[in-house]
């Protein structure tokens, strides 16, 4: 079943996520919400939208987050997308509905809030570099993460508006050397780490080694397993350069090639090798 809200406050709460969010404005006497709203329920469970939260909202029963989205007729569907509406239609279309739904169901590709993170190759502010913060909110508008930075020995704590080129979360992660691969000095007896930093002339990363706790420096980003689910920053391109910078959520992992499944958005997935995503 799909859930209502049935208070502005829990609407409010519902759109806080990256993800997409559906809301059915409907109503008990509407005939046309009566049609659609079980197609709506559905898509809710049919497993085809699963970055996807859905949700209706009765208008006699809040009104306040009625009035709030202008909802005038119903069935209304409106789609929102970290708290801002990416769309909208009326009617009891259920093409038209499952249409938007593809168009801008894709997974968020905005690092999660509360990810743990260090600043790298900030050139206005260098003496940040190297700073471990905690991921805020996202500004997709000017493309930058408000990052609280933690105190440090030399520096109180704050909070910075980065780009996504200046940071890199720190994850568990697995080591596996790329097929045909041997592995770095150091490396040989470990298969699980935490990234620390990253080295964007090298291409590589820090990290700490589990579970013993060893240092290591200099490891090919093709020797990491980034976990699915993860968001990531294409990187190093060469016969599709353009796709370089972009973001993107690790959806699968295909063990025979040694590539990633990576989904940029709702139209656009490739197929990465490990040495083409970064963290």
């Amino acid at each position: 079943m799909v859930a209502f809200l049935n208070t502005k406050q829990a609407f409010d709460d519902a759109l806080a996520g990256a993800g997409l969010v559906a809301i059915d404005f409907t109503a008990s006497w509407c005939g046309p919400c009566k049609m659609i709203g079980p197609r709506f329920e559905a898509m809710s469970t049919s497993g085809e939208f699963p970055f996807v939260s859905f949700y209706k909202v009765d208008v006699d029963e809040n009104q306040e987050a009625a009035a709030a989205c202008g909802i005038r007729s119903m069935p209304t569907f409106q789609l929102f997308r970290g708290g801002v509406k990416v769309d909208e239609f009326s009617g009891a279309d259920e093409n038209r509905l499952r249409a938007l739904l593809r168009q801008h169901g894709a997974p968020p590709t905005s690092i999660p809030q509360r990810t743990k993170v260090r600043v790298f190759g900030l050139k206005a502010r260098p003496e940040v570099n190297g700073r471990e913060g905690v991921v805020g909110s996202f500004d997709a508008a000017k493309g930058r993460y408000a990052v609280a930075l933690k105190e440090s020995a030399d520096a109180a704590a704050e909070t910075l508006a980065l780009k996504r080129d200046n940071l890199v979360q720190q994850l568990p992660v697995e080591i596996r050397m790329p097929q045909g691969g041997e592995a770095p000095e150091g490396l040989a007896a470990a298969d699980r780490a935490v990234l620390r930093s990253f080295d964007a002339e090298a291409l590589s990363y820090s990290c700490t080694l589990q579970p013993d706790g060893r240092a290591a420096e200099a490891v090919p980003l093709g020797s990491v397993l980034l976990p699915t689910g993860t968001t990531g920053a294409v990187i190093g391109l060469q016969g599709a350069a353009e796709h370089n910078g972009k973001s993107g959520v690790v959806t699968d992992y295909d063990e025979a090639s040694d590539r990633y499944l990576v989904t940029i958005d709702a139209s656009l997935q490739l197929r990465l090798k490990r040495a083409n995503l970064r963290a």
